[in-house]
Protein backbone atom coordinates (compact mmCIF):
# COMPACT_ATOMS: atom_id res chain seq x y z
CA UNK A 1 0.00 0.00 0.00
CA UNK A 2 2.39 2.37 0.88
CA UNK A 3 4.87 1.48 -1.93
CA UNK A 4 2.01 2.04 -4.40
CA UNK A 5 1.13 5.07 -2.79
CA UNK A 6 4.48 6.58 -3.02
CA UNK A 7 4.66 5.63 -6.75
CA UNK A 8 1.52 6.81 -7.73
CA UNK A 9 2.10 10.45 -6.25
CA UNK A 10 5.49 10.27 -7.48
CA UNK A 11 5.80 13.15 -10.61
CA UNK A 12 8.70 13.20 -13.70
CA UNK A 13 11.10 16.42 -13.09
CA UNK A 14 12.29 16.45 -16.82
CA UNK A 15 10.82 16.91 -20.17
CA UNK A 16 12.51 14.02 -21.63
CA UNK A 17 10.66 11.00 -23.41
CA UNK A 18 9.67 8.51 -20.62
CA UNK A 19 9.13 5.30 -22.26
CA UNK A 20 7.40 4.04 -19.12
CA UNK A 21 5.21 6.84 -18.82
CA UNK A 22 1.84 4.90 -19.79
CA UNK A 23 2.41 1.99 -17.79
CA UNK A 24 2.93 4.44 -14.58
CA UNK A 25 -0.79 6.50 -15.88
CA UNK A 26 -1.87 2.73 -15.56
CA UNK A 27 -1.07 1.96 -12.54
CA UNK A 28 -1.92 5.49 -11.08
CA UNK A 29 -5.70 4.84 -12.20
CA UNK A 30 -5.34 1.53 -10.34
CA UNK A 31 -4.38 3.05 -7.46
CA UNK A 32 -6.83 5.66 -7.43
CA UNK A 33 -9.93 2.87 -7.70
CA UNK A 34 -7.84 1.07 -4.96
CA UNK A 35 -8.15 4.03 -2.61
CA UNK A 36 -11.51 4.82 -3.74
CA UNK A 37 -12.43 1.30 -3.03
CA UNK A 38 -10.59 1.42 0.35
CA UNK A 39 -12.32 4.21 1.76
CA UNK A 40 -16.03 2.77 0.48
CA UNK A 41 -14.91 -0.39 2.43
CA UNK A 42 -14.25 1.84 5.47
CA UNK A 43 -16.90 3.88 5.61
CA UNK A 44 -19.49 0.76 5.32
CA UNK A 45 -17.70 -0.74 7.74
CA UNK A 46 -18.30 2.54 9.92
CA UNK A 47 -21.74 2.46 9.00
CA UNK A 48 -22.06 -1.67 9.80
CA UNK A 49 -19.73 -0.37 13.63
CA UNK A 50 -22.51 2.62 14.49
CA UNK A 51 -25.62 0.36 13.83
CA UNK A 52 -24.30 -2.11 15.30
CA UNK A 53 -23.50 -0.14 18.28
CA UNK A 54 -26.97 1.50 18.07
CA UNK A 55 -28.73 -1.58 18.09
CA UNK A 56 -26.35 -2.73 21.20
CA UNK A 57 -27.99 0.41 23.15
CA UNK A 58 -31.30 -0.76 21.79
CA UNK A 59 -31.47 -3.88 23.55
CA UNK A 60 -29.71 -2.93 26.37
CA UNK A 61 -32.53 -0.50 26.64
CA UNK A 62 -35.18 -2.50 26.39
CA UNK A 63 -33.80 -5.24 28.61
CA UNK A 64 -32.47 -3.37 30.93
CA UNK A 65 -34.27 0.07 30.79
CA UNK A 66 -32.72 3.25 30.37
CA UNK A 67 -29.22 4.49 32.24
CA UNK A 68 -28.18 7.53 33.42
CA UNK A 69 -24.73 8.91 33.36
CA UNK A 70 -22.96 9.57 36.85
CA UNK A 71 -20.25 11.89 36.66
CA UNK A 72 -17.29 10.56 38.80
CA UNK A 73 -16.82 12.67 42.18
CA UNK A 74 -16.23 12.89 46.07
CA UNK A 75 -18.33 13.11 48.16
CA UNK A 76 -18.62 12.69 52.26
CA UNK A 77 -20.74 9.95 52.98
CA UNK A 78 -22.90 8.65 56.20
CA UNK A 79 -24.71 10.12 58.93
CA UNK A 80 -24.08 13.87 58.26
CA UNK A 81 -26.64 15.13 60.88
CA UNK A 82 -25.18 13.21 63.95
CA UNK A 83 -28.60 12.27 64.21
CA UNK A 84 -28.75 8.95 62.77
CA UNK A 85 -27.72 5.38 63.63
CA UNK A 86 -24.23 3.72 64.46
CA UNK A 87 -24.06 2.20 61.46
CA UNK A 88 -23.96 4.95 59.84
CA UNK A 89 -20.77 6.46 61.06
CA UNK A 90 -17.88 7.27 61.21
CA UNK A 91 -18.66 9.50 58.18
CA UNK A 92 -15.96 9.29 55.80
CA UNK A 93 -14.88 11.15 52.58
CA UNK A 94 -15.14 8.88 49.15
CA UNK A 95 -13.93 8.77 45.61
CA UNK A 96 -16.51 7.17 43.10
CA UNK A 97 -15.36 6.61 39.11
CA UNK A 98 -17.80 7.53 36.55
CA UNK A 99 -20.56 4.99 35.99
CA UNK A 100 -24.28 4.55 34.62
CA UNK A 101 -27.24 3.80 37.39
CA UNK A 102 -30.52 2.65 36.22
CA UNK A 103 -33.16 5.61 35.82
CA UNK A 104 -35.62 3.73 37.59
CA UNK A 105 -36.16 0.53 39.62
CA UNK A 106 -36.16 -3.09 37.49
CA UNK A 107 -39.87 -3.04 36.73
CA UNK A 108 -42.01 -6.33 36.66
CA UNK A 109 -42.07 -5.56 32.61
CA UNK A 110 -38.48 -6.84 32.30
CA UNK A 111 -38.44 -9.21 35.02
CA UNK A 112 -41.04 -10.88 33.75
CA UNK A 113 -39.26 -11.07 30.11
CA UNK A 114 -36.10 -12.69 32.40
CA UNK A 115 -38.52 -15.22 33.80
CA UNK A 116 -40.16 -15.90 30.46
CA UNK A 117 -37.03 -16.14 29.17
CA UNK A 118 -35.36 -18.67 30.98
CA UNK A 119 -37.94 -20.50 33.21
CA UNK A 120 -36.36 -19.36 36.32
CA UNK A 121 -38.43 -19.27 39.83
CA UNK A 122 -37.20 -17.13 42.31
CA UNK A 123 -36.28 -18.05 45.90
CA UNK A 124 -39.91 -16.91 47.27
CA UNK A 125 -40.94 -19.22 44.67
CA UNK A 126 -38.54 -21.99 45.65
CA UNK A 127 -39.51 -21.51 49.50
CA UNK A 128 -35.78 -21.05 49.99
CA UNK A 129 -33.99 -20.98 53.62
CA UNK A 130 -37.21 -22.73 54.46
CA UNK A 131 -39.76 -20.00 54.15
CA UNK A 132 -42.57 -20.58 51.48
CA UNK A 133 -43.11 -17.09 49.71
CA UNK A 134 -42.10 -13.62 50.63
CA UNK A 135 -42.59 -11.43 53.47
CA UNK A 136 -45.64 -9.07 53.35
CA UNK A 137 -48.56 -7.53 55.77
CA UNK A 138 -50.42 -10.30 57.18
CA UNK A 139 -52.54 -8.44 58.98
CA UNK A 140 -52.29 -4.77 60.47
CA UNK A 141 -48.70 -3.76 60.84
CA UNK A 142 -47.92 -7.77 61.34
CA UNK A 143 -45.53 -8.62 58.33
CA UNK A 144 -44.20 -11.95 58.57
CA UNK A 145 -43.54 -14.57 55.14
CA UNK A 146 -46.90 -15.41 53.36
CA UNK A 147 -47.18 -18.92 51.27
CA UNK A 148 -47.88 -18.02 47.77
CA UNK A 149 -46.49 -14.46 47.73
CA UNK A 150 -44.04 -13.41 44.92
CA UNK A 151 -43.31 -11.00 42.38
CA UNK A 152 -45.80 -12.34 40.31
CA UNK A 153 -48.31 -11.46 43.45
CA UNK A 154 -46.76 -9.38 46.23
CA UNK A 155 -49.72 -8.49 48.06
CA UNK A 156 -50.93 -5.96 45.98
CA UNK A 157 -51.88 -6.04 42.24
CA UNK A 158 -48.86 -5.39 39.96
CA UNK A 159 -48.30 -4.04 36.66
CA UNK A 160 -45.30 -4.27 34.47
CA UNK A 161 -44.31 -0.29 34.92
CA UNK A 162 -44.40 -0.83 38.75
CA UNK A 163 -40.82 -2.04 40.23
CA UNK A 164 -40.75 -5.54 40.57
CA UNK A 165 -40.61 -6.50 44.72
CA UNK A 166 -40.39 -9.87 46.73
CA UNK A 167 -37.22 -10.41 44.96
CA UNK A 168 -33.46 -11.24 47.05
CA UNK A 169 -30.87 -10.67 46.31
CA UNK A 170 -29.59 -13.95 44.83
CA UNK A 171 -32.50 -13.20 42.58
CA UNK A 172 -30.94 -9.59 41.16
CA UNK A 173 -27.96 -11.66 40.50
CA UNK A 174 -29.53 -13.96 38.46
CA UNK A 175 -31.14 -11.48 36.60
CA UNK A 176 -27.90 -10.02 35.72
CA UNK A 177 -26.43 -12.47 34.85
CA UNK A 178 -28.88 -13.37 32.31
CA UNK A 179 -28.68 -9.33 30.86
CA UNK A 180 -25.13 -9.88 30.38
CA UNK A 181 -25.36 -12.92 28.69
CA UNK A 182 -27.88 -11.36 26.28
CA UNK A 183 -27.12 -7.96 25.91
CA UNK A 184 -23.13 -7.87 27.11
CA UNK A 185 -23.23 -4.52 29.26
CA UNK A 186 -21.04 -5.25 31.97
CA UNK A 187 -24.74 -4.64 34.57
CA UNK A 188 -24.23 -5.26 38.05
CA UNK A 189 -25.65 -3.90 41.42
CA UNK A 190 -24.21 -0.57 42.72
CA UNK A 191 -21.92 -0.39 45.49
CA UNK A 192 -23.00 0.95 48.29
CA UNK A 193 -21.20 3.80 48.38
CA UNK A 194 -22.06 4.50 44.61
CA UNK A 195 -25.75 3.89 45.45
CA UNK A 196 -25.37 7.51 48.33
CA UNK A 197 -23.29 9.32 46.05
CA UNK A 198 -25.88 8.60 42.95
CA UNK A 199 -29.17 9.20 45.56
CA UNK A 200 -27.60 12.35 47.00
CA UNK A 201 -26.40 13.77 44.00
CA UNK A 202 -24.58 16.72 45.59
CA UNK A 203 -26.65 17.19 48.69
CA UNK A 204 -25.66 17.15 52.04
CA UNK A 205 -29.27 17.30 53.60
CA UNK A 206 -31.44 14.27 54.79
CA UNK A 207 -32.95 13.62 51.66
CA UNK A 208 -31.69 14.66 48.06
CA UNK A 209 -34.35 17.80 48.19
CA UNK A 210 -33.83 18.79 51.71
CA UNK A 211 -34.40 18.24 55.28
CA UNK A 212 -38.70 18.18 54.94
CA UNK A 213 -40.21 15.60 55.89
CA UNK A 214 -43.78 17.33 54.42
CA UNK A 215 -42.48 17.64 51.23
CA UNK A 216 -41.59 13.86 51.48
CA UNK A 217 -44.89 12.52 49.11
CA UNK A 218 -43.91 14.85 46.02
CA UNK A 219 -40.38 12.86 46.17
CA UNK A 220 -41.09 9.12 47.35
CA UNK A 221 -43.46 6.36 47.55
CA UNK A 222 -43.83 5.50 51.48
CA UNK A 223 -45.84 5.63 54.97
CA UNK A 224 -47.64 8.44 54.48
CA UNK A 225 -51.25 9.52 55.42
CA UNK A 226 -52.55 7.30 52.51
CA UNK A 227 -51.63 3.96 54.60
CA UNK A 228 -52.95 3.35 58.01
CA UNK A 229 -49.62 2.48 59.38
CA UNK A 230 -48.81 3.00 62.78
CA UNK A 231 -45.67 4.64 61.85
CA UNK A 232 -47.18 6.90 58.63
CA UNK A 233 -45.49 10.40 58.14
CA UNK A 234 -49.18 12.28 58.78
CA UNK A 235 -46.94 15.28 56.94
CA UNK A 236 -48.17 14.46 53.72
CA UNK A 237 -50.39 12.09 51.32
CA UNK A 238 -49.40 11.40 47.75
CA UNK A 239 -52.55 8.86 47.54
CA UNK A 240 -50.91 6.01 46.24
CA UNK A 241 -51.31 3.36 49.72
CA UNK A 242 -50.19 0.40 50.64
CA UNK A 243 -48.24 -0.89 47.23
CA UNK A 244 -45.28 -0.10 45.10
CA UNK A 245 -45.95 2.90 42.54
CA UNK A 246 -45.19 2.97 38.51
CA UNK A 247 -41.80 3.98 38.53
CA UNK A 248 -40.95 7.50 37.59
CA UNK A 249 -44.35 9.05 39.54
CA UNK A 250 -41.89 11.25 41.75
CA UNK A 251 -39.81 13.87 40.99
CA UNK A 252 -36.61 12.96 40.52
CA UNK A 253 -33.11 14.28 41.90
CA UNK A 254 -30.68 16.63 40.10
CA UNK A 255 -29.04 13.37 38.32
CA UNK A 256 -32.62 12.48 36.41
CA UNK A 257 -33.01 9.64 38.93
CA UNK A 258 -36.02 8.89 40.55
CA UNK A 259 -37.74 6.60 43.16
CA UNK A 260 -33.66 6.49 44.84
CA UNK A 261 -36.02 7.55 48.17
CA UNK A 262 -38.56 4.86 49.11
CA UNK A 263 -41.22 2.75 46.11
CA UNK A 264 -39.19 -0.59 47.16
CA UNK A 265 -35.78 -1.02 48.85
CA UNK A 266 -32.74 -1.44 46.73
CA UNK A 267 -30.30 -4.40 46.78
CA UNK A 268 -26.95 -3.21 46.52
CA UNK A 269 -23.53 -5.41 45.72
CA UNK A 270 -22.03 -5.22 49.38
CA UNK A 271 -21.81 -7.43 52.53
CA UNK A 272 -23.00 -6.00 55.49
CA UNK A 273 -21.10 -4.14 58.37
CA UNK A 274 -22.35 -2.88 61.18
CA UNK A 275 -20.29 0.18 60.85
CA UNK A 276 -18.05 2.25 58.19
CA UNK A 277 -14.58 0.90 60.11
CA UNK A 278 -12.30 -0.10 57.83
CA UNK A 279 -14.84 0.06 54.29
CA UNK A 280 -13.41 1.49 50.85
CA UNK A 281 -12.62 4.95 49.94
CA UNK A 282 -12.30 4.52 46.81
CA UNK A 283 -16.31 3.42 45.82
CA UNK A 284 -15.79 0.29 45.50
CA UNK A 285 -17.79 -2.85 46.78
CA UNK A 286 -17.23 -3.77 50.58
CA UNK A 287 -16.85 -7.98 50.00
CA UNK A 288 -15.60 -8.69 53.67
CA UNK A 289 -17.97 -8.81 56.65
CA UNK A 290 -21.14 -10.45 56.78
CA UNK A 291 -21.26 -11.34 52.90
CA UNK A 292 -24.90 -14.22 54.00
CA UNK A 293 -26.75 -10.72 54.68
CA UNK A 294 -26.28 -7.83 52.18
CA UNK A 295 -27.16 -4.08 52.16
CA UNK A 296 -30.31 -2.69 51.12
CA UNK A 297 -30.80 1.10 50.42
CA UNK A 298 -33.30 3.76 49.83
CA UNK A 299 -36.32 2.80 52.10
CA UNK A 300 -39.66 1.08 50.66
CA UNK A 301 -43.60 2.29 50.22
CA UNK A 302 -44.25 0.86 53.37
CA UNK A 303 -41.22 2.87 54.95
CA UNK A 304 -40.88 5.62 57.92
CA UNK A 305 -39.57 8.95 56.47
CA UNK A 306 -36.48 8.20 58.18
CA UNK A 307 -35.86 5.38 56.61
CA UNK A 308 -36.03 6.93 53.12
CA UNK A 309 -32.62 9.06 54.63
CA UNK A 310 -29.60 9.06 52.35
CA UNK A 311 -28.01 7.74 54.82
CA UNK A 312 -29.92 5.17 56.17
CA UNK A 313 -28.82 1.46 55.89
CA UNK A 314 -30.60 -1.67 55.88
CA UNK A 315 -29.80 -5.17 55.37
CA UNK A 316 -31.51 -8.94 54.46
CA UNK A 317 -30.13 -12.43 54.01
CA UNK A 318 -29.19 -13.07 50.18
CA UNK A 319 -32.56 -14.70 50.20
CA UNK A 320 -34.48 -12.69 52.27
CA UNK A 321 -37.70 -11.25 50.18
CA UNK A 322 -40.06 -8.36 51.08
CA UNK A 323 -42.60 -7.09 48.88
CA UNK A 324 -41.01 -3.55 49.26
CA UNK A 325 -37.97 -5.04 48.15
CA UNK A 326 -36.29 -5.13 44.78
CA UNK A 327 -33.16 -3.91 42.67
CA UNK A 328 -31.46 -1.32 40.28
CA UNK A 329 -29.02 -1.75 37.75
CA UNK A 330 -25.78 -0.04 37.62
CA UNK A 331 -23.27 -0.68 34.45
CA UNK A 332 -19.51 0.17 34.20
CA UNK A 333 -18.88 3.11 31.83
Amino acid sequence: MSENARSASSRNINNQPNPTYGAKANMKSVNIVYLLCATIVIAGCSFVAKQDARQQAALEQALAGETVSIPAGTFRMGDLSGEGWDDEQPVRSVTVLAFKLGKHEVTVGRFRAFVAATGYRTDAEQSADGYAGCVSEQSEGNWDYVPGRSWRDPGYPVEDDQPVACVGWNDAQAFINWLNEKAGGNFRLPSEAEWEYAARAGSTTEYYFGDSESELCRYANHADRSTDFDWRNESCSDGVGKRAAVVGSYQPNSFGLYDMHGNVWEWVQDCWNDSYEGAPTDGSAWTSGDCSRRVGRGGGWSGRAWSLRSAYRGWDDRAGRSSDVGFRLAQDK
